[in-house]
């Protein structure tokens, strides 16, 4: 009795350790992967394997429809971000549409944007010409500055943003 006891229990042990042995020899054979890349993709597929709730993936269109998104909170946030300990995705340059204009009394000028947005020219520059054509831009610049300009001309000015 006692010798069917025994052997009962090694079996089950060793069918419960075959799982392991299994995954503990293909991780040993991703290891000894050369290429870093291949190595990587060898871990990804043992990981999806071996694991309770494989990933699925998402539809194309929702994911440009997310991307979108992320890019549509980035333009909102542009300018302002830093102000804000949260810094997500950034864009260096956004592509303005002016609702209105006007100058203060020190003669800098004070942008209100068609998505709400308000700007306020920064140092004084001289003369900037503008044309309800022109295509105009805010492009980010070094520690947190920005710049006001039109596409195809050389002159910019600083500017920050108020709302």
């Amino acid at each position: 009795m006692f010798s069917r006891v025994s052997l009962v229990l090694a079996l089950a042990a060793v069918t419960a350790s075959m799982p392991v042995s299994a995954q503990q020899d293909e991780l040993q054979r991703c290891a000894t992967i050369e290429d870093s890349l291949q190595r990587l993709v060898c871990f990804d597929k043992l990981a999806e394997k071996y694991s309770d709730n494989p990933p699925q993936e998402q539809p194309q269109k929702a994911v440009k429809a997310e991307r979108q998104q992320t890019h549509r909170d980035a333009a909102a946030r542009f300018g302002i971000e830093h102000k804000n300990a949260k810094d997500m995705e950034s864009i260096d340059k956004l592509t303005v549409e002016i609702a209105s204009r006007r100058q203060d009394p020190y003669g800098n000028w004070i942008i209100t944007l068609a998505n709400g947005q308000v700007w306020k020219q920064t140092e004084s520059v001289g003369y900037f010409s503008w044309d309800e054509e022109d295509t105009y831009y805010i492009e980010r610049g070094a520690l947190n500055s920005f710049f006001f300009g039109r596409e195809g001309a050389n002159r910019r000015f600083r500017v920050t943003r108020v709302e």
